[in-house]
């Protein structure tokens, strides 16, 4: 048991160096390494770029249309013919036939086709196709809130293990120290070997802890890799930064949820979408103007019949007016359905921001409990040190048993970690905050 405790001190003593010598990672860091390389910000990006491509006037139908085309056609058949008799004297039979006609025909020419009016529908499309752009863009700056919680929450649960680690090896420390004050005492016979098994069980207990948060801290830093879009199996230490913002209130935050939130922002976006999809269903009423212009070149060779071949080159021009009769009122449906669209749309609206509302209440809410969680616990985690120092003295000066001082011991230990669940907790409910109120990009920006 002796050679085993050894060998953990020089372990965990090893672990430190270590550490030490690793670069640390600030949230700042993360979140940039992210927003670099994460692969769904990534794809999301491609729907922005998509959309932005297609909002043109080209994809609405404003700019006209231009084609050439060309064919070249080629028969040969056995033709025979018969004449009307127009009543003049026939020497012979108005007959004629011929084996193996020839005939081909070439063409080639270049058409212009553009719409002049349809009830301003290509423009309303155009204004549709943008605002499309728009609303993939808000999307996109969603994906990036969310890859960014997604750092935050892994950055600090890294942080927290790392405390905790940190905390396991000083109680490691303690209670080796413990353990040896004990061996010592118990060769002088001021102690019982009860009170030794005691101590070494809880060295015991302790390393097993150890292990167990140092398999949490792995497994956090692995969920950080995947969101970072790196290397899985990096391994690195953070730096965690625990400073609370300033002049954050209830109204401020609910103000600012209101007009700057994403996801109301989207809403309203895709709200004005439904209300252009009206507007065109409606230009569905108005006649369409087109015109056409055309250029070409055609030639047609014929071994059989009178004229053996016809060539014409040169350009034709017109302009077409259609306007829709009746089509079984599928116009009127699609007015009634892109209304009820706009209508649905905008309870969406109404459902949405009391939603939001809420959320911005209860986030308040937690985020004022946590941290009034984390003051207190600050306070308890000063008293238990002190307790501590007081029952270590004590214990020195045997004073107090072995018990009491594994109990300050074990109180210590357990006000820090629920001091550092504390500042966790309250650190990610701040960002969750920044991202209701719609400042959470421009807070990592500055």
């Amino acid at each position: 048991m002796k050679k085993l405790n050894i060998i953990y001190t020089l372990f965990f003593l090893l672990l430190v160096g270590n550490s030490n010598a690793q670069e640390k990672m600030s949230i700042n860091d993360a979140i940039q390494l992210a927003l670099t390389n994460n692969h769904n910000l990534k794809a999301v990006a491609v729907n922005k770029e998509q959309a932005n491509n297609n909002a043109t006037a080209g994809m609405a139908g404003m700019l006209p249309s231009i084609t050439a085309n060309g064919t070249a056609d080629y028969s040969n058949n056995d033709t025979e013919m018969e004449f009307m008799n127009t009543g003049a004297p026939s020497e012979g039979d108005n007959t004629i036939q011929l084996d193996n006609a020839a005939s081909t025909t070439f063409d080639a020419n270049i058409r212009m086709d553009y719409v002049l009016f349809n009830g301003n529908g290509n423009r309303f499309t155009l204004n549709q196709l943008r605002e499309s752009a728009t609303l993939e863009e808000i999307r996109f700056k969603q994906e990036v809130e969310n890859t960014v919680l997604q750092v935050v929450e892994a950055f600090y649960d890294i942080s927290r293990e790392q405390e905790n680690l940190n905390i396991s090896k000083e109680t490691i420390v303690t209670s080796n120290k413990r353990l040896d004050r004990l061996k010592n005492r118990y060769l002088l016979g001021q102690s019982t070997k009860l009170e030794v098994l005691n101590a070494e069980v809880d060295l015991n207990s302790d390393s097993t802890s150890y292990l167990q948060t140092e398999q949490a801290y792995y497994t956090a830093i692995r969920k950080l890799n995947v969101v970072l879009g790196g290397e899985v199996s990096s391994t690195y230490e953070v730096n965690a930064d625990f400073e609370f913002l300033n002049g954050l209130t209830a109204d401020n935050v609910l103000e600012k949820a209101m007009t700057e939130n994403l996801s109301l922002l989207a809403q309203h976006k895709q709200e004005e979408i439904t209300e252009l999809d009206l507007k065109i269903a409606k230009a569905g009423k108005a006649p369409t103007l087109s015109t056409y212009a055309q250029y070409g070149y055609n030639r047609m060779n014929n071994d059989a019949g009178q004229v053996l071949y016809n060539e014409n080159l040169g350009m034709s021009a017109g302009v077409t007016m259609s306007f829709n009769v009746f089509n079984g009122h599928q116009q009127k449906k699609k007015e009634q359905n892109a209304k009820l669209s706009v209508m649905a749309q905008q309870q969406n609206t109404m459902q949405l921001t009391k939603e939001l509302q809420r959320d911005v209440m209860n986030a308040w809410s937690d985020y004022d409990y946590k941290q009034r969680i984390a003051n207190m616990e600050a306070k308890s985690m000063e008293q238990a040190e002190l307790n501590f120092r007081q029952t270590k003295e004590q214990y020195e000066l045997g004073q107090v048993t072995s018990i009491d001082f594994r109990t300050a011991q074990t109180n210590l230990q357990t006000a820090k970690n629920r001091l550092n669940d504390a500042l966790y907790n309250a650190k990610v409910a701040e960002y969750s905050i920044l991202q209701l109120s719609g400042d959470l990009l421009d807070q990592i920006n500055e």
